[in-house]
């Protein structure tokens, strides 16, 4: 299991560069799943409050640039959800929970 997380977080080490440059050449979209990456490592590792931060980073940058009707959005729901059970926060991670689901769902209304 360590080498799992271990793996990860490299793999989120990598994407973080990788957005950090490309952020600077206007690719704002791949901020947030990195952001959201990163979160993920976090609450794996056990640090759940300096994961949410990274994660309601992620979804602040949808919400105000890249816009939250898309799939990603919803996984940084899903993930931050998370981390507020840890914390034992059941109201704000049903919150959260339940907007991916309505993301998720409008978004399967247009494609339908």
């Amino acid at each position: 299991s360590s080498g799992i997380n271990a793996e990860y977080g490299a793999t989120a080490e990598k994407r973080l560069e990788m957005a950090v440059n490309s952020v600077k050449q206007g690719d704002e979209e791949l901020l947030g799943p990195i952001l959201t990456d990163l979160g993920q490592v976090l609450l794996l590792q056990g640090r759940t409050t300096m994961g949410i931060k990274y994660l309601q980073g992620a979804i602040d940058g949808y919400k105000n640039v890249v816009g939250t009707e898309c799939p990603e959005y919803a996984r940084s729901l899903n993930v931050v959800s998370v981390g507020h059970l840890m914390l034992g926060d059941s109201i704000r991670a049903n919150r959260a929970r339940g907007e991916a689901g309505t993301v998720l769902a409008n978004l399967k209304k247009k494609r339908l």
